[in-house]
């Protein structure tokens, strides 16, 4: 082979990895930004569910801790060997959970207020559902049970 075409296909290879990292290198930077994007509108649809659950006159206390944490205990005997740096200890006030849960946590109360509200309109007997679930033993143990139990009972009724 000549020389001048082993150069030119050792530029040929480079060229091709170059774009090819850097095609990389692209898809990683969209990938992050749209993460960041969605982490962003995860939260602010929390604030926006936030809102709504407080206008209706919803109790969210119980998603949010009531106690500070003393010092920078960390929660597993042996986390600061792997815990980062800039963790905290929860505060009054922190949420108990992930943004995503804590949207879930919400959009369930939201969900059962407002199907409660349809069935007193409708006059679909739900007294059944609407107890606490302590000493609690029927089959509507969770609120996702109990929230498709009164959408059942609307569609009968209609």
């Amino acid at each position: 082979m000549r020389p001048v075409a082993a150069a030119s296909e050792v530029v040929q290879q480079v060229a091709v990895g170059a774009g090819g990292a850097a095609a990389f290198l692209g898809v990683v930077g969209g990938v992050a930004a749209i993460s960041v994007l969605s982490a962003a509108r995860i939260e602010q649809r929390v604030d926006d569910a936030t809102k709504k659950a407080e206008g209706y006159g919803i109790d969210l206390t119980d998603l949010y801790y009531d106690f500070d944490v003393p010092g920078d205990q960390y929660p597993f005997g042996d986390g600061e060997d792997w815990m980062p740096q800039s963790w905290k200890p929860p505060k009054t006030g922190d949420s108990k959970y992930l943004p995503t849960k804590m949207l879930g946590q919400i959009q369930i109360r939201l969900n059962q207020y407002e199907a409660i509200k349809e069935c007193e309109a409708a006059g679909v007997e739900i007294g059944d559902l609407c107890v606490p679930f302590e000493d609690y033993d029927g089959e509507y143990d969770t609120n996702a049970k109990r929230l498709i139990e009164m959408r059942r009972r609307l569609e009968a009724a209609k």
